[in-house]
């Protein structure tokens, strides 16, 4: 429980909730250290590794610590931090153990995520409103930070979980809901480019896979209603420090800068940025003499890859070059990028086989649950693509955690498929999920 209401306050407050503690003992790291004894008191932390995902992973864990452990003499502090983009793993292993210990522990994952799902949707478009009256936000003791300060990027990858369960679960959602989160995406949708892939491709794929194709062009419909009323009432809205409008010709070209170069300097600039970075980094890693180890965790990769570019006081200090497979390369060269790609493989391969086992046994509450954090994962994984999203805790804990439930989810499956029917969650699943083939409606 301590553990899912940190996972709302991250996604719900954002940056502000993530300075919570004395430094440099943070929540996150609060949460990790007693995460850590409570999986070796479970007696389920071998079990955790019966996998392959989880060996992989802790491979990699494994790899981060060396090419950590080195610069922390050099760099200090900053070779701890950066190493959190791995080393939060250890929260997979966490999330894994529990269930493991406690497959009883699902139902209640399950209903924590339906109600986090309800307040989120609707919740989604209140970080966009405080952005217009900032001074009227109180601050966090301590950090003088905004009560609530979320990135385009955060709310696109909750607001993208709250869909896909709502698609997968919910027989019925109220139409003010359906509304309000439907607003929220396409603010979202206007504000960035990777939180609109985020939400659009793991969004289409539980569509897709689910059949629920019907119910999905009714919302279409209603969505591009309300983009247009939007459009016309917000005209010209700018919100906060960004520069991007809240309309539906921003969506447009949010949408065309993704496939070619637009008239827009903004867009094409930062995607020519990012690119050239890029490139760079596989220069020397890939092709150059960084190949096997990367630059490893703690130097600032922006500073020492010639991209940090004019500081402006009172700004975070780049570190990342806003793609986590990239820094991953670029810190812990080609073994590690392997390792990370094959860790994800397998995962998601591991989510692939369990939904094909579901649908062939006729348990199409087990094959929403395995599409659903699927999806989820997803979602993150985009964003991370476009921006500095899993290198810190507000994401990067949900990630971990997310992975984690769905490996400990698929061994549990695994095993009572062996042993008969898999019948454990299914009280707690089939009250959301309808047995029949037909769509869900909203009303």
């Amino acid at each position: 429980m301590a553990l899912a209401v940190s996972l709302c306050g991250y996604a719900i407050f954002g940056k502000g909730f993530a300075y919570l503690g004395l430094a440099p003992l943070y929540i996150g790291e609060i949460l990790l250290g007693l995460g850590v004894l409570v999986l070796l008191f479970s007696g389920c932390l071998y079990g955790t590794l019966t996998n392959l995902p989880n060996l992989l992973l802790a491979v990699l864990c494994l790899w981060g610590v060396i090419r950590t452990v080195p610069y922390i003499g050099i760099h200090g502090i900053d070779a701890l931090r950066d190493s959190v983009l791995l080393l939060y793993g250890a929260f997979a292993f966490i999330a894994c153990g529990l269930l493991l210990q406690r497959p009883g522990r699902l139902p209640l994952i399950l209903g924590l995520f339906s109600t986090f799902a309800l307040i989120f949707g609707s919740y989604a478009l209140v970080p966009y409103a405080l952005a217009l009256v900032p001074q009227l936000v109180p601050t966090w003791p301590g950090s003088g930070l905004p009560l609530v300060l979320l990135r385009p990027g955060e709310v696109a990858v909750h607001l993208a979980g709250a869909t896909v369960f709502a698609l997968l679960f919910f027989q019925r959602v109220n139409w003010l809901w359906l509304l309000l989160l439907l607003a929220g995406i396409g603010m979202t949708a206007g504000q960035s480019r990777g939180g609109m892939l985020a939400i659009a491709l793991p969004v289409g794929c539980a569509i897709l896979a689910s059949g629920k194709t019907l119910d999905a062009l009714k919302a279409l419909g209603v969505a591009l209603v309300l983009a247009g009323a939007a459009s016309v009432a917000a005209d010209g809205l700018e919100l906060g420090a960004t520069t991007r409008e809240v309309s539906l010709e921003q969506i447009m070209l949010n949408v065309l800068s993704i496939f070619s170069d637009t008239s827009e300097a903004g867009l094409d600039g930062t995607k020519l940025w990012r690119l050239r970075w890029w490139d760079d980094i596989l220069g020397y890693t890939v092709h150059g003499q960084y190949f096997w180890t990367g630059k490893g965790f703690g130097i600032s990769l922006a500073e020492s890859d010639g991209y940090q570019g004019t500081v402006v006081p009172g700004t975070p200090i780049l570190r990342s070059p806003h793609n986590a497979h990239m820094t991953i390369l670029a810190r812990t060269g080609v073994p590690g990028l392997v390792l990370w790609l094959a860790m994800l493989a397998s995962w998601f391969g591991m989510m692939g086989r369990s939904m094909l086992l579901a649908r062939q046994r006729g348990e199409p509450a087990w094959f929403r649950l395995f599409l659903f954090l699927a999806c989820y994962l997803a979602s993150i994984l985009v964003n991370a693509s476009f921006d500095v999203a899993i290198e810190g805790p507000m994401l990067g804990i949900w990630f971990w955690v997310l992975l984690g439930l769905g490996s400990g989810s698929a061994m549990i499956y695994r095993a009572q498929s062996r042993g008969g029917a898999a019948s454990m969650p299914r009280r707690v699943l089939q009250r959301r999920a309808a047995d029949g083939d037909g769509p869900d409606r909203p009303g």
